[in-house]
């Protein structure tokens, strides 16, 4: 005589039954699969791709489906305001924008990189005191051409004055008359010496200045 307890009369462990619990049925030893070949997903996403009948790509046996109905699925996993959004490239015009570079930069700055910024349009000659590991090294008289916000400055007409050790091995007149040197080429002129500490000075056309190496900027009147 059946107690009412069998799985074919518990509708709780009936699949196909609108009473069906599948927290009873995950526990309870009486629960019978009603399809024995059904095969198993370790997931939602693939049971709804083969529900809508779009298989999940990289599914083992291949992908059939074409790049619009993969794309389609793509869309159905995003709500409208989580679509990916497409971004334009950044003209490449005047308009400052869309382009973004350091001569761009330059005319946005404010602030003591702002006022290097009107010494550069006005032609303003500047003196940029340098330094070394120890102390003040010799300052350069130049005008401003370019320049970031680390503080690298391109110059141009720089006048070089540092000071120095005295090097027995490296004159500063550089290599003997016999060899003739290009006419380009910086001279480095000894203007004053002591034995131990010498100054020195050259005129260079254009020089690049890292900021690590800038102490101070003033304004030549």
């Amino acid at each position: 005589m059946a107690d009412g307890t069998d799985s074919s009369s518990d509708e709780s462990l009936n699949a196909r039954s609108e009473n069906f619990d599948p927290l009873k049925a995950l526990y309870s030893s009486k629960t019978r699969i009603p399809s024995a070949t059904a095969p198993i997903y370790d997931n939602l996403n693939k049971y709804e791709s083969v529900a809508k009948g779009i298989s999940f790509p990289g599914k083992k046996g291949g992908n059939n489906n074409t790049k619009a109905e993969v794309e389609e699925y793509a869309k159905r996993r995003f709500l409208p305001h989580q679509e990916p959004v497409k971004r334009t490239k950044p003209g490449r015009g005047n308009d400052l924008t869309r382009s973004r570079n350091v001569l761009t930069k330059m005319e946005r700055t404010f602030g003591p990189l702002g006022a290097l910024y009107r010494y550069m349009q006005s032609r303003t000659r500047v003196k940029i005191y340098t330094r070394n590991e120890r102390g003040i090294r010799g300052h350069v008289e130049a005008y401003v051409v370019a320049f970031d916000k680390h503080w690298n400055l391109a110059l141009e007409d720089c006048f070089e004055v540092w000071t120095r050790k005295v090097k027995r091995k490296a004159p500063a007149l550089g290599p003997p008359d016999s060899i003739k040197l290009p006419d380009d080429m910086p001279r480095t002129v000894v203007k004053e010496s002591n034995g131990k500490i010498e100054t020195l000075e050259r005129h260079v056309t254009q020089l690049l200045l890292r900021g690590e190496q800038i102490a101070i900027i003033m304004k030549i009147d």
